[in-house]
């Protein structure tokens, strides 16, 4: 297999998993509402109830995954994965056909735990397919097609949602999963032996608490994997906000909605793939806050102009998109590059621990805040994480505080 194609099959069973997770999510929030009644206020909360039960077994099942990533070869493992996907998507089709709220949303946490199982391996596997030297392509990369199966799938749900077509549901749902094993049993890799002699917990109280007392003694590991945390808060609140202000605010249909997820989708990949390729096979942190500048600029100027014409907004929508690729690959690139070998796996999993954290409160407080205040304040709200966050990183991180002495 050649330099460049021996990358597709990892990157493309992620993209399907990543595609097929989102596509079922959103279709849970968009058809489920019209089981009820429009007096129900449930239909108002399925959008945070959906995302807060995807989340949640990241934070009760990531130090298993670490572990597991450990004893077991990772592209087993990922396969493993994949053969669970496939009766959890049948029954959440069975779901959608008799029009039960509980059977998706069962089967939404089912995936979750799944999914958490799955994360480590395949950011595992970059290191054992490229090397260290493909380490930031292989992240940037990876990290382009998780934002691209982010929004793909919601669009695609979208126009389903608006055209509902119950046979082309359960064909895309079934099929992709079907696919999605397909392509995880074409990688090649030579993985370095399982560890045999691991102790690490996987109570995940006694596992976050050890995860930060090791990771201590990587300078500034903790803050980075706080700052990555942030970042898919951030990215997660604004999807769920995008869904909610679109047909709110602007008017928007389901499809129409889906042409703003689009446009996020081009300017996060781009970002990604931008910051994978700026770092010329290493890690160059000076994009993080760079990052994090352009996104505080234009979250800044959607929270003031509350633009209403769709172009304007779209066009906002894109540039904090990219932006927050060129943040968040550096963090990503950071985390595998500082740790060797097996270990890598826990401090993945312990960096997923945080990030899901992250998003199982962004689901409350996403909830909470669009509301009691709109949803343009959730605008204001991802603006002074961002810049909290980024400056927090430039000040207290020394390697980002000397990139940053030395270019200006």
């Amino acid at each position: 297999m050649s330099s460049g194609t021996k990358w597709v099959p990892l990157f493309s069973t992620n993209f399907l998993g990543i595609f097929n997770n989102n596509y079922f999510k959103l279709l849970i929030i968009t058809i489920s509402v019209s089981w009820f009644p429009k007096e129900n206020e449930l239909s108002l909360y399925i959008v945070s109830l959906a995302s807060g039960l995807f989340f949640a077994p990241y934070i009760f099942f990531s130090p298993l995954a670490g572990k597991l990533s450990q004893i077991m070869y990772k592209k087993k493992l990922i396969i493993i994965s994949r053969l669970f996907e496939f009766p959890l998507y049948i029954t959440g089709c069975w779901g959608f056909y008799i029009q039960d709220l509980y059977i998706v949303l069962i089967c939404i946490f089912f995936l979750g735990i799944v999914s958490t199982l799955f994360s480590p391996a395949k950011y595992g596997l970059i290191r054992d397919i490229g090397g260290n030297e493909g380490i930031s392509f292989g992240t940037g990369t990876l990290e382009m097609l998780t934002f691209f199966g982010s929004i793909v799938g919601p669009v695609v749900a979208s126009i389903i949602a608006d055209h509902y077509n119950y046979t082309l549901l359960s064909l895309i749902l079934i099929g992709v999963s079907i696919l999605s094993l397909l392509t995880t049993l074409m990688i090649k890799v030579k993985e370095s032996e399982p560890l045999t002699n691991v102790t690490e917990t996987i109570n995940p109280i006694y596992f976050l608490i050890r995860s930060f007392k090791w990771a201590k003694s990587y300078t500034g590991m903790n803050l980075i994997v706080f700052g990555l945390g942030i970042f898919w808060m951030i990215d997660g609140m604004l999807q769920m906000n995008l869904i909610v202000h679109c047909p709110n605010f602007l008017k928007l249909t389901n499809t129409q909605m889906s042409i703003i997820m689009s446009v996020a989708l081009i300017g996060i990949g781009l970002g990604s793939y931008t910051a994978g390729v700026l770092s010329g096979g290493k890690v160059e942190l000076i994009l993080t806050p760079i990052g994090g500048i352009g996104m505080t600029i234009f979250l800044l100027l959607t929270f003031l102009i509350q633009p209403a014409n769709v172009f304007v907004f779209s066009l906002f929508i894109f540039f904090i998109a990219l932006f927050s690729g060129l943040y968040m690959v550096p963090l990503s690139s950071y985390i595998q590059t500082k740790v060797e070998g097996r270990k890598q796996s826990n401090m993945i999993a312990y960096s997923n621990f945080i990030t899901f954290i992250m998003l199982f409160l962004a689901s409350g407080i996403f909830g909470i805040i669009s509301d009691k205040f709109g949803t343009n304040t959730v605008f204001l709200f991802l603006l002074i994480i961002i810049i909290v966050i980024t400056f927090v990183l430039v000040k207290f991180v020394p390697e980002i505080l000397e990139r940053v002495k030395k270019i200006f």
